[in-house]
Parts: C-alpha cells; structure tokens; sequence
C-alpha cells in the first residue's frame, strides 16, 4: 500500500520526469538506428536498394530495436532512478543529467560510425569479429588510427552528440522545472527492479527475426548493439545441445565409409583414426607453408602476376574453399585438417595444445619446425597454438634486426617474415636438419601500407597491398632459388580466407574460394585440379605427395582421390554450418534446422538430399565429438592406430 501510493502521489512529478527521460533516451536509440539503416541504403545501392523491399527491413528492424532498448536503457535506469528527486532538480543534478545525456548521445553516434565502417569491410552488422577485436585492442586500435580520419570522426560524434543532447534538454528541461519532489526511494527501487525483471524477459524471449532470404536484408533489419553482446556470449557452441544430430555409430560410420575408399580402412568404432601408409623408401623434403592474409581465388588477378605465373608450374587448387571467415579458421582447418567446429576456432579455445596435426609426421621424423608470423602472436592465441603443436614460435618480437624494416598495425611487412625464413632455413641446413615452416602473411590487411619503393601503386588500398604480397613472394623465391636447400624444398602458398564473404545468402559458399597451389620442381609435376575441395584437404595431400606413412585422424581426403562427383567442402561463419558439392548446400543452424539449396533440382530426389543432409550433420557432429572427447590429441590418435 505504501508503494501505490507513493507512487500515485506523485503521478506528475519528477518520477515521471524520469520516465519521460527514459522515453527520450530510448527514442534517440530508435532514430539513430532507423538513420543508420537508410544511410546504409544510401552508400550501398548495389545491396540495399532503396525500394519497396526495404519496408519488412525497417518493420523488423524496429522490432529488433525495441527488445534491444531494454539492455541499451538498464543503465540509464540505474543512473536516473537510484539518485533522489531533489538531486535530479538541483544545479549538480541538472549537470549530471546534461553528462549522461552527452556520453550516451555520443557513444550512440560513435557505435553508428563504427557499424557503417564494419558493414563496410564485412557486410555485415557486429559479430565475433567485432568481439575478437575488444578483445585485442592493441593491434586494432594502431589499425583504426593507420586507417581512418580519427580527428574527423571524434570532431563529428562529438558534435553530433552536442546536438543531440541540446535537442533532447529543449525538451525535458521544461518538464523538469514543472516537476514536483515526492517519489520514496524504495517506490523508485521497485521500478527499477521491475524494469530489469522485463529486460531479463526479453532476454529469453527475444530472438531476431530474419524479414528476408537474402542476408543483407537480414543484415539490415538486425541490431548491431544486440549482435555484437550475442557474439560474446555465443563464442562456443555445444554442437549436441543446438544443432541437428543423428546417431553415434551411424554418424561414423557414414564418415568412415566417405574416407576408406580414399584411404586405409578405418579403425572400428566411433573413430576415424587410421593408418595412411606412404612410399617404402621416404625421402625428406623440406615443407614451407605460406598462409597468405585475405587472398581470395576470384579478386584482384592483375595485382598478382607472379602468383599467376606460379600457379602454372604448381599443383594449382582452382576450385579450393576456405573452411570461414578468419585466419584463425584457416590455421585450424590447414593444420588440424577438421571441418570448423561451431563458434571459436579451436585456435582460439582453452586447451588448444597437443593436437596430432600435419605438422606430427615431420616432428617424428626430426624436422626443425618454425612458425613464423610478422604480428605478435599472442594475437588470437596464435604462438600458444603453435607452440602446443611443437613450433618454434618467431614472431615480430623474435625476428632479427636486419629482418625488420617496415612495420604497421599488424606487423612486419611480407618481405621482413620472408627474410626471417631465409635465415631459419640457413640455420637447419646448417645443423644438416629438415625443417617445415609455416608463414603467415600480414601486408593484405587494413591499413594496406608496406615498404616504399617496392610497388608503383599508392599505399592503402587493397589493390596495392594484393601488388606487394606478389612482390614478395617473388622477392622470396628468388632468393630462396639461391639456396643449397631450395631444390629439396616444397612450396605451399594458401590464402587463410577470402578478403570478404558477400553474398545474398547467410553463407555464400561460392565466396569462399581461395588460392592454393602446391610448387616443388622435384616433387610436384604441374597440374590443375579443378575438383571442388577444402582446406582441409591440404594435409592429406601433401603428405601424399611426400610419401609418407602416418597415422591419421584428418577429415580430409587426399584431391588426387577426390572426382567432380565427390568434391565438397565446408564453409561456414561462426554459427552457420555449410557443407556443399556440385548439386547442394546445406546449411546447419543453432536452432536445429538444416536448410537446403539445390543448384541441380531437375536432378534431386528426396532420396539424395537426405543422404546429404545426413551427411553434413555425420562429418560436423562427428569432428565435434572427437575434439570435443580429446580423441584428436596426438597421444590418443598414435595409441588408436596401434
């Protein structure tokens, strides 16, 4: 009784000023989200026509934009409702609102900048990208600073949100002056509890809703705000709790049936683990694997000459699809040979060392093994990853003096990690030591900016940082070419995803092609493999190609056993699971649906699109249990294969 009528007394007072106050925030929230989205429409035509089809994006957009107010307004709760009415009337009061006022204007305002410079680089709204790069802030704070007009862009939210704090304070400071004192402060506290009680509500109920088949309207109608704090808490996914499964041992055997009529025949049981057997005499090939940063297979062809002419005297993976849409994904997919397992790339998760992975064949055999990487590799957990699989680590922090001569954001240039090769290569040759090493790339990154003098393209632009990523792998064959180990060598060059996934649907299987060939005069006679296939498929192949005998636990297939009517591959993003061949795609989602498309409906049947659909769920479901069971561990698959 004594809550309603504290309440009720003060039906027009400054309890009610807060609640106009909410309103005012909550409509400043649902203005600059409605501004934001047509301005999208202005500065991407090609995707976001402005026609009648943008009315489902802007009706769902507002609702995707009602149940995010809630979490956007617990604070501002918080901040109006615990301070007393005489407070929020006084000078310091009046100040206190103005402040709050400011800063959430201008983190608004700031949040629509850096949507608009995201959906720019990814076609996208925020995701696990944008998480990962809170996360490491060094890196991608010198990014932002190397890459954007920062003086412009702060003047511009800072006058944005002066305006918009003016505006909102025309209004309620009128309110304010009219308001009476008298709301008790228990009365305000049950308010705010109920508040947050229907915020944790919306919580549960919410779940944005897609107004179309094509993915930059969903993109469109989405919250960024509500995206990004759903990719922090969706970072791992247990496969069993939200995706489509089948049974254990049928999910196995139809994985084991895929890989035996390629390989040894597999083990009995839920396993895929067995022995791959190689030449009787082996030889000891040097390995150097270049993973390259954003190299995708359709874009930029005239900017990579040198590639071009290599890919003609290499294996040359003209229908190769990365695994997703990070280097993180690339690493994992290259050297643990797993189709992506849903949310964070293993890379990336606790206990993420001791994998049997390509690298476990040549550790066995006494290789020197160097991972070499012109950024600092405590970037993505990169060097923990690595070091767990038995690399020597050498990243920017290790390389030698004369090997570091240009620098950006995200490292040393090509050039600088090519020269560290050179020099560790010497180093093995040296001790009388095979090495493997794994490079990876940085200068075809944001802010695009590398050695003067080196290309006649001006600095900043992904033309010209795709020109000097060739530069420098000839720069390096030429000088590789001069070494007494060059001949013994095998070349791999990789991209670790494409530059951008962009397509009409959640997953754009088509855009994921990436460059991948395969160089070693010795070893490698030219050839061009046009079947579709996975980065997955390069640790099979390559240790085909060497001849070696290993155990195996890899999901992928050696391509020379693959035929234009087996190839697949797995493409994803951090929650969408694709699988796909010549006649389907198949989409796994964390809402347990499997959505198919059919490139060949005059063909399909319902007999063959379950078996599909069966398959895509048997290799994720069954790559997920043996990670997720620690059977992929190097120890675990050598004991499996005894």
């Amino acid at each position: 009784m004594k809550l309603t009528s504290q309440i009720s007394s003060s039906a027009y007072s400054v309890l009610r000023y807060r609640f106009v106050l909410m309103f005012v925030l909550a409509g400043i929230f649902f203005v600059l989200n409605l501004l934001f989205r047509l301005s999208l429409q202005v500065m991407f035509p090609a995707s976001l026509p402005l026609s009648f089809v943008m009315l489902p994006g802007l009706f769902w957009g507002a609702v995707n934009d009602f149940y995010t107010v809630f979490f956007i307004l617990i604070l501002p709760f918080l901040l109006f409702f615990l301070p007393g009415d005489r407070f929020l009337k006084s000078v310091a009061g009046r100040i206190y609102t103005l402040v709050i006022l400011f800063v959430y204007s201008s983190l608004l305002v700031f949040n629509c900048f850096a949507e608009y410079f995201f959906w720019e680089e990814f076609s996208s709204r925020f995701n696990f990208i944008a998480v990962d790069y809170l996360i490491y802030t060094t890196e991608v704070i010198q990014n932002i600073v190397e890459s954007y007009p920062l003086f412009w862009l702060f003047t511009a939210v800072f006058v944005l949100g002066f305006a918009i704090t003016y505006l909102a304070w025309l209004f309620l400071r009128r309110r304010l002056a009219q308001a009476v004192p008298g709301s008790g402060f228990f009365a305000r506290l049950g308010l705010l509890l109920c508040f947050y009680a229907a915020a944790a509500g919306s919580y549960f109920v919410f779940d944005p809703h897609d107004s179309s088949k094509n993915r930059f309207w969903n993109e469109y109608a989405k919250n960024g705000v509500y995206e990004l704090f759903s990719a922090y808490l969706h970072n791992q996914l247990d496969y069993r709790v939200f995706y489509q499964t089948i049974d254990s041992a049928l999910a196995f055997d139809i994985v084991q049936k895929d890989l035996v009529p390629n390989l040894a025949p597999a083990l009995p049981g839920n396993s895929i683990v067995r022995k791959v057997y190689g030449k009787e005499q082996e030889e000891r090939p040097n390995v150097v694997v270049v993973i390259i940063e954003s190299l995708g297979s359709g874009k930029y062809l005239d900017d990579r000459p040198f590639l071009t002419s290599l890919e003609k005297q290499s294996l040359n993976f003209t229908n190769l699809r990365s695994t997703g849409t990070r280097t993180v994904r690339g690493l994992e997919a290259i050297m643990l040979s797993i189709p992506p397992t849903p949310g964070n790339s293993i890379v990336r998760r606790p206990d993420n060392h001791d994998f049997y992975s390509l690298a476990t064949p040549f550790k066995d055999r006494g290789y020197s093994l160097d991972f070499i990487y012109g950024g600092i590799g405590f970037f993505d957990n990169m060097n923990d990853f690595f070091e767990g699989l038995g690399f020597n680590v050498n990243d920017k922090l290790d390389f030698a003096p004369e090997n570091k001569t240009f620098s950006n954001a995200w490292g040393q240039c090509d050039g600088d990690s090519y020269a560290e090769s050179i020099r560790l290569a010497d180093l093995s040759y040296a001790q009388n030591k095979p090495f493997m090493q794994v490079i990876l790339t940085t200068s075809n990154h944001r802010p695009f900016t590398f050695p003067e003098n080196t290309v006649d393209m001006p600095q900043g632009t992904r033309e010209a940082a795709v020109r000097y990523t060739d530069y420098a792998i000839e720069e390096y064959m030429k000088n590789a070419r001069k070494k007494p180990w060059f001949e013994n060598t095998v070349f791999v060059f990789m991209g670790d995803h494409p530059s951008s996934i962009a397509g009409k649907t959640e997953v754009p299987a088509k855009a994921y092609g990436i460059v991948g060939m395969i160089y070693s005069p010795k070893y490698v006679a030219p050839a061009q493999v046009d079947v579709l296939c996975s980065q997955i498929d390069l640790a099979p192949t390559l240790l085909n190609i060497i001849g070696f005998t290993y155990e195996s636990p890899f999901f992928g297939k050696d391509v020379f056993t693959l035929t234009p009517e087996s190839g697949r591959a797995w493409v994803s993003t951090y929650q969408l699971l694709g699988f796909v061949d010549k006649d389907y795609l198949v989409v796994l989602d964390p809402e347990k649906n499997a959505v198919l498309t059919k490139y060949s409906p005059e063909t399909s049947t319902l007999e063959k699109e379950k078996a599909f659909i069966e398959k895509a769920i048997a290799y994720y479901q069954t790559a997920y249990d043996m990670f997720s069971q620690k059977m992929l561990k190097e120890q675990a698959v050598k004991e499996a294969a005894q």
